[in-house]
């Protein structure tokens, strides 16, 4: 049997509730006839005679009610499904997929996802935690629409890819509790020389590791890295005793373990900067939300 058309369907719907031929007709803004001829034409792809009529009324058979009740619910769903595509194509309904690294979740990453959950709430956030390597082969394989992080310097000159500071913040040094250099309000970075250091792993944060690198061979000196890893574990072993770590200052806000946090001073290069990175042909218009919502293209960076 041919599939019925959306049209057909709505103008026996409007018959249907009208029960007067004429009614209808004006509804549709359409005169009577044509009307009548569409209805004839239903009934006969369907097989059933819809409507009785008589010179003084209109009813529905019972093959009538039965496509009355199902052909509402057609129009509806339909109308359900064109206002999804539509809020689909604006950005306003969705998903995206979002890689971060750990740092991110200090201050930037839950003042965003929660803002753009207000904002959006109808697109759905899948979030993965993941190292910046693979973060960004997620990203040219199409398996992420956004990544967070601080990326290699290497990455940001890839073509491929589209990238916009959203946080700016400066590394400070967090101590235990009892170590030698706690009683100052701020740390001069020559006294990091020789110092026992918790450092970031060249694998596992490219990025960071670089950034302290120039600020060791900027001031010339040489700490004693006693072990790399990433932020958390950096934090961990700080408050273990195990030595002093350079990390970004949002992560005192979050981390609850006894630690002293002390400005660097007498350097430059000191700032660390997280990244929103996607890919230059970009097709998800909730991504794009969500990029526009953390600042690219054109937005202010923001302190976390």
């Amino acid at each position: 049997m041919p599939l019925l058309s959306m049209r057909l369907l709505h103008t026996f719907s409007v018959v249907a509730e009208e029960l007067h031929f004429g009614r209808a007709a004006e509804r549709l803004h359409m005169t009577q006839p044509p009307l009548s001829q569409q209805i004839r034409q239903l009934e006969q792809l369907i097989g059933a005679e819809l409507f009785h009529r008589t010179t003084r009324s209109v009813s529905l058979t019972p093959a009538g009610r039965i496509l009355h009740d199902r052909a509402r619910k057609i129009l509806q769903d339909a109308e359900a499904a064109a206002d999804a595509a539509r809020r689909a194509a604006s950005g306003s309904a969705g998903s995206v997929a979002i890689g971060f690294t750990a740092s991110s979740i200090y201050g930037t990453l839950p003042r965003l996802v929660s803002a753009f959950r207000r904002q959006y709430p109808e697109v759905e956030l899948r979030l993965e935690e993941m190292r910046p390597e693979p973060m960004l082969e997620a990203l040219h394989a199409d398996k992420l629409d956004v990544a967070l992080l601080r990326p290699p310097e290497k990455s940001l000159a890839d073509p491929r890819l589209a990238h916009s500071v959203i946080a700016r913040e400066r590394l400070v040094l967090a101590l235990p509790i009892d170590h030698v250099l706690a009683h100052l309000e701020q740390v001069p970075v020559a006294r990091l020389d020789g110092l026992h250091l918790i450092g970031f792993s060249p694998d596992q944060a490219p990025y960071s590791y670089e950034l302290c690198q120039r600020i060791f061979q900027a001031a010339q000196i040489v700490p004693h890295v006693v072990q790399a890893s990433i932020l958390p574990t950096m934090l961990a072993l700080v408050e273990a005793g195990v030595g002093a770590a350079l990390v970004p200052a949002s992560a005192q806000a979050t981390w609850a373990g006894a630690l002293h946090y002390r400005p660097l001073v007498d350097t430059e290069e000191n700032t660390t900067e997280l990244y929103a990175v996607r890919r230059q042909d970009l097709r998800n218009p909730a991504a794009e939300k969500f990029i526009d919502l953390a600042g690219m293209p054109g937005g202010a960076p923001r302190e976390p």
